[in-house]
């Protein structure tokens, strides 16, 4: 059996995580630690159809020590002061945080804007994007893997069939984030009132998710750029990324092929023919639908579309850090996801 420990199990991901590896039938949850919660009662803070009758732990190595693997489910800044001490102790790490995510440690103090503690870590960690071609043969050996963020796995596993392929352009990425992206705080675009019926922009110039598509994207092709404007509207969760780019094709039927081709053995990326996705049927799963169309300009240009969507708690977050989990441990990469 694998011994699990969350830190920060006490928020969205957290508890998405808790629920998934509940019905894992190769794990074992050992510790759950909270800052906020610490010394209560579990059964008081969540509702679990599998109830769990142990408190919330404080988040520090003792409380740790046994696990096969760690499971950061915080805020930026946490996973890279603990990380060390995990490894030392023999303690994998998966974290759904960015402190690992970004290689370049000037890049992202730039903008996380704070000192990042342990640089030496980032080239031990991989990136955890199982459906990058030979990703899941690194991530079997990391011994930090970073779970990619919301915005980028939707935006990548868009674009990644055909990434190699595009000639220099800057891609237009508008992406849409359900209210529960922000996590669970007291933030008042949150509140009921405020959240309700609404739908904005935010974080133009500034969304961290930005670097992280990007360095992904030229690792396959250095001429590429992103245009990326989120949003966030009253859904409770989801992504739905509509994607706009030129691509020289023949016919829109040998793009669907590529990327069927491409997703042949990703078990959690549905290519849909002709379908507009719909953010409701990713709720809950660990899926990625996508679906490509194209639009002629009136100067006659064509115009690729690429719809990708998913839930980001799941998908987006803690589906794909058990998806990793299972990899890194040799078990079905579907294990407690389907």
């Amino acid at each position: 059996m694998i011994s699990v420990g969350i830190i920060g199990a006490s928020g969205y991901t957290g508890e998405e995580l808790v629920k998934i590896l509940q019905n894992h039938q190769n794990v074992v949850i050992k510790s759950l630690t909270s800052r906020t919660h610490a010394g209560k009662n579990i059964g008081d803070v969540f509702n679990l159809e599998k109830p769990i009758n142990d408190v919330f732990k404080s988040p520090n190595i003792e409380n740790l020590l046994g696990c096969d693997v760690v499971f950061f489910a915080t805020p930026n800044g946490v996973a890279m002061d603990m990380a060390q001490e995990l490894l030392d102790n023999k303690i994998r790490i998966i974290d759904i945080s960015a402190d690992f995510r970004l290689k370049d440690v000037d890049v992202w103090q730039k903008w996380y804007g704070k000192v990042h503690s342990c640089p030496s870590l980032l080239s031990n960690s991989i990136y955890g994007l199982p459906e990058i071609p030979g990703q899941k043969a690194k991530i079997q050996k990391a011994p930090i893997v970073a779970n990619p963020g919301c915005y980028p796995t939707s935006a990548l596993l868009g674009l990644l069939p055909i990434s190699e392929n595009l000639e220099k352009q800057k891609i237009i990425l508008n992406a849409t984030s359900g209210i529960s992206g922000a996590g669970r705080n007291l933030d008042s675009k949150k509140l009921f009132p405020e959240g309700k019926d609404n739908f904005q922009a935010y974080a133009v110039k500034s969304h961290r998710h930005y670097p992280e598509i990007l360095e992904i994207l030229h690792s396959k092709n250095s001429n590429l750029d992103i245009l990326f404007v989120p949003h966030l509207s009253s859904m409770v969760r989801g992504i739905y990324s509509t994607i706009y780019l030129k691509y020289n094709y023949q016919k829109l039927e040998d793009v669907i092929n590529i990327y069927k081709t491409f997703y042949n053995d990703s078990p959690f990326v549905q290519i849909s023919d002709s379908n507009f996705p719909k953010a409701s049927e990713t709720n809950m799963t660990n899926m990625c639908q996508i679906s490509l169309h194209e639009v002629e300009s009136n100067d006659g240009d064509v115009n690729l579309v690429i719809f990708s969507v998913l839930d980001n708690l799941i998908k987006g977050a803690s589906g794909q850090a058990v998806q990793n989990m299972n990899i890194m441990f040799n078990l079905d990469e579907k294990e407690s996801l389907i």
